[in-house]
């Protein structure tokens, strides 16, 4: 008989492999030498995560946990003030090192399903993380203020790739945080100035 998966074992061992990525890339992710850098049996990681691609979806998920855009029906009530308010908590909480460390996984884990798509064009690589949350959630607060859907979807776009942008210069061109935080608030002027 099995023994019973110890539900907070998981969680764990998931921010334990997040910690040893904080100087490695995905492109390098293996079972075994993973295991041997933990001090546990790469039976393990496959008890807890399958095989190596489970394991990245797993990545991208915490990612979309740690840096997910709120869904259009949380942001359709509010008003202006609370939408700045609410974006610039989400800047702020980017901003940390251990946040760094999930968007350079994520968008290596975005690189790598791009390339997977090409192998699996029937939808079976890695799904990608951020950019479409983010546009969604900016379009759907601009709809629910009255824009029309053109101006919406257009401006949802700008707000996402801005966003994603400043996420990925400060990580693969080590943009200064000062500068980047500059461009998130225009940034975000230009998202609340696009509402009628």
């Amino acid at each position: 008989m099995a023994r019973p998966q110890n539900p907070q074992r998981k969680p764990q061992l998931l921010e334990d492999i997040l910690d040893y990525l904080q100087d490695k890339n995905l492109a390098e992710l293996s079972f075994r030498p993973l295991a041997e850098a933990l001090g546990i049996s790469s039976y393990m990681l496959v008890y807890h995560f399958g095989h190596r691609e489970q394991l990245l979806e797993e990545i991208v998920h915490r990612v979309q946990e740690q840096l997910s855009a709120p869904s259009p029906e949380q942001l359709a009530g509010l008003d202006a003030p609370a939408l700045r308010r609410q974006l610039l908590l989400v800047w702020e909480c980017s901003q940390t090192p251990q946040s760094r460390v999930l968007q350079r996984l994520g968008f290596e884990a975005a690189i790598q399903r791009a390339a997977a798509a090409q192998s699996a064009p029937d939808g079976s690589a890695l799904r990608a993380a951020g950019f479409s949350m983010w546009r969604e959630a900016a379009a759907g607060w601009l709809s629910a203020r009255g824009a029309d859907e053109q101006t919406s979807a257009a401006e949802g776009t700008l707000f996402a790739a801005g966003l994603c942008g400043l996420w990925f210069g400060q990580v693969a061109a080590a943009q200064p945080p000062e500068g980047t935080t500059a461009a998130f608030h225009l940034l975000l002027e230009r998202l609340l100035q696009a509402a009628p």
